[in-house]
């Protein structure tokens, strides 16, 4: 949990009204940032205070939080927003603000965090503006939040909104508090620790300064802000009160123990779902078969709703709630499909899970490691997950966001650790065949796709977004790139409701203006779609590495008949990237009457490390020229 009460500017502000499409169950780990660096403002000074307090007979700690904040106005006037998020265990105190030295009045403004009318059950925000006078001005914040449960004073961050010139975080652990502080991602950022001892206390204090601490920045497949931002990871492990010792956190079983208390305090009505789980597997013979049906069903006809914070980011809804509503969180839907296996007498279970996301694992014991349900089902000897929050993906087939990720899996009052699967491109392949003849200026004949995994998935959703009606109109508008010239007929298509099996589109195609005559010669380029030419890295302007979404291969060929009386000028020259992460290869060949050319892109690991941007940048600028290459005919 990011537990200072930040100031998150203008995208936060958007936040507050528009709420954040993570696909999982998500903490306010993650670090906002606005889309562009803002240079108006910068914080000249700000501290925080965390202190571990007793508290009351419920919840026998509290960590009070205060923070100070100095914003200066470089440029012009301007007003920034001011928020925070709270839940059921957690509140704002006092909010307090000064511009240009006079005592500003706060009327902050509360609302649940709701997206499309769909609360965010006990998330809440607080927000108002702050306004600046003119250019060199200053106001100031200072702000009052109390954690009634240390369980959730997980992460603090050093990261702000804007360029921080001077910061301090300091951390109160009475000697009666048992916790850990574990340094993460420190390197190169210059902060500084001081120790000490408060005898009035009798509390250890731990005091961290930094100076010019860059923004936090907002990129399009960066890695989470665990990978990237230097923060800290809070342990609360035990407290010794008068009442006897309160344990947190102190390892995973720990851990695991509170995760299992809240869904076995879950009002489950098994029987509520049975009959739903019944008329679903009716048909269905094996066991296998039924464990599928139950998870397509899921995926196609619950809706997923992101919930965060406080116990809704933790407790799952019940699964008869979740059945009638049609729509869940992660948890909601990982605990509607485990009942309804159970039901049928599945050893069904609930799993946590951190995607790739989360820098951690469970050798961590937090709150901030996992950010994920899913549901386990057990059958002769194998382990099978269901994810029923990525829609469009196959039985046995997993996001790359899961692959290779540990696994926590419930057993009662036991767990068991696990991976998820990893799979190689070879899941999410991609194949287009195409028959073209030269017919004037026109490209006509045939086309035939398939897809399987996440390339399935993608174009699956990419429809349902052009229109949720008339799929076949929308697989059209998407598959000729919304091109007027790039005409589709006759289009066949496997079931578009049934991702276990490969996605199948035939058509007939007439492609206008593709063919270029100049005198005695015409002039043809073969590859309409061109995937991945624009996915050069802008290295001036990227700060962080780039996570491509998923592993891939895409292979296409078409074969164009050579028409009557011509015969080949000239071909382009061969494609051949091979690097160890990534492949693009393009060739061409005369054979039988015909061109053949034959495209491969294979992505291997999508993580991009910045040290290898100059190169995918010239590999992609190599693809790109092969893109633009023309199949060149003569007459005879």
């Amino acid at each position: 949990m990011r537990t200072a009460l930040t100031s998150l500017c203008l995208s936060a502000l958007l936040c507050c009204w528009m709420p954040p499409s993570a696909h999982a169950r998500t903490h306010p780990s993650v670090l906002s940032a606005p889309a562009e660096e803002s240079t108006n403002f910068v914080i000249r000074e700000k501290k925080e205070r965390y202190e571990f307090t007793r508290g009351d007979k419920s919840n026998p700690v509290w960590v009070k939080e205060t923070s100070g904040t100095i914003f200066r106005c470089n440029e012009f006037r301007e007003a920034i927003p001011i928020v925070t998020f709270y839940n059921d265990y957690s509140r704002v105190e006092e909010i307090k603000a000064w511009v240009d030295g006079d005592r500003f009045k706060v009327k902050p403004e509360h609302r649940y965090h709701a997206i499309e009318d769909i609360f965010y059950a006990d998330a809440r925000i607080c927000g108002f503006m702050l306004p600046f006078k003119k250019k060199g001005t200053e106001s100031r914040t200072e702000i009052e939040k109390i954690t009634i449960d240390p369980r959730y004073f997980n992460t603090v961050y050093f990261q702000e909104d804007y360029l921080v010139e001077s910061k301090e975080v300091t951390i109160v652990i009475p000697r009666w508090m048992k916790t850990e502080i574990k340094e993460m991602n420190f390197e190169g950022h210059g902060i500084q620790l001081v120790k000490s001892y408060d005898k009035k206390l009798d509390a250890d204090v731990f005091t961290y300064t930094a100076a010019r601490i860059l923004p936090g920045k907002s990129e399009p497949g960066a890695p989470g802000p665990s990978y990237l931002y230097p923060h800290l990871l809070i342990f609360s492990h035990s407290a010794d009160s008068p009442a006897g010792t309160a344990t947190y956190f102190g390892n995973l079983q720990n851990l695991y123990a509170w995760y299992h208390s809240l869904v076995a305090a879950v009002d489950n009505d098994r029987d509520a779902v049975k009959s739903t789980a019944a008329a679903i597997v009716k048909n269905k013979s094996t066991d296998l078969d039924k464990i599928k049906a139950i998870y397509t069903w899921m995926q196609e006809n619950i809706r997923y709703i992101a919930f965060e914070n406080g116990i809704a980011g933790f407790k799952p809804a019940t699964a008869q709630d979740v059945l009638a509503k049609k729509y869940g969180d992660c948890k909601g839907m990982a605990n509607l499909t485990r009942e309804m296996l159970a039901s049928l007498g599945f050893d069904a279970r609930l799993c946590w899970i951190g995607t790739r996301h989360i820098a951690y694992d469970y050798s961590l014991p937090t709150l901030a490691v996992d950010n994920h349900m899913i549901c386990a089902v057990l059958l002769d000897g194998k382990t099978w997950f269901l994810d029923a929050t990525e829609t469009y993906i196959g039985f046995d087939q997993y996001a790359e966001r899961i692959q290779g990720r540990q696994v926590l899996i419930g057993n009662g009052d036991k767990f068991e650790l696990a991976r998820i699967p990893e799979r190689t491109f070879e899941q999410n392949r991609q194949t287009e065949k195409r028959a073209l003849r030269i017919e004037g200026t026109k490209l006509t004949g045939t086309a035939a796709h398939r897809l399987s995994g996440e390339c399935t998935e993608n174009i699956l959703s990419s429809i349902h977004q052009i229109r949720s009606t008339k799929l076949d109109e929308a697989l059209q508008e998407y598959l000729s790139k919304q091109n007027n010239q790039y005409r589709i007929a006759n289009m066949r298509t496997s079931d578009l409701h049934n991702w276990n099996t490969d996605l199948v589109i035939d058509y007939d195609i007439t492609h206008n203006d593709a063919v270029s005559a100049f005198g005695d010669e015409l002039f043809v380029e073969l590859d309409f779609r061109k995937e991945m030419d624009d996915a050069a890295i802008d290295t001036a302007r990227r700060r962080h590495d780039y996570w491509l979404p998923y592993k891939r291969q895409l292979v296409q060929e078409t074969v164009l008949a050579l028409p009557d009386g011509y015969k080949v000028k000239s071909l382009p020259p061969a494609l051949d990237v091979n690097q160890p992460n990534y492949t693009f290869k393009a060739t061409y060949e005369q054979k039988n009457g015909q061109v053949i050319y034959r495209k491969e892109i294979i992505i291997r690991n999508t993580r991009l490390q910045r040290k290898d941007f100059a190169a995918w940048n010239a590999d992609i600028r190599k693809l790109r020229q092969a893109y633009l290459e023309q199949i060149s005919l003569t007459k005879k």
